[in-house]
């Protein structure tokens, strides 16, 4: 009888848990930084950033890299497929990545366009 009452308790409680962070998950915010405070602390973090676009880069395998430039430095932001005629150089913007580390230097992955807002 114990283990039937200890079983239901655990499975109401996990649910409750789940259900819990389901609904707090779009409550979370990537944390709003200057590009000079990205460092390696932040790798495998979410960061937005707001900055001017100073050089956009299609590869040949449509991969947009934009270089992004605000008062406290520059940072690049990828996005691993080609990006709609968004972005100008000099377009002030806030971008939403993850930091990752790509031969020795920080840089922004974008995962989806919708990450970059254009600001007026």
């Amino acid at each position: 009888m114990q283990d039937k009452t200890i079983f239901k308790i655990t499975l109401i409680t996990t649910i409750v848990g789940l259900v819990g962070i389901i609904l707090t998950t779009g409550l979370v915010n990537p944390e709003h930084l200057t590009i000079g405070k990205i460092d390696k602390s932040k790798i495998d973090n979410q960061v937005e950033i707001t900055a001017v676009v100073s050089n956009i880069i299609t590869t040949n395998t449509q991969t947009t890299i934009i270089t992004l430039t605000d008062n406290t430095g520059s940072i690049n932001a990828v996005l691993f497929s080609k990006m709609d005629n968004l972005l100008n150089i000099k377009d002030n913007v806030t971008i939403v990545g993850r930091v990752t580390e790509y031969n020795g230097q920080l840089e922004l992955i974008i995962d989806d366009q919708t990450n970059i807002k254009l600001n007026n």
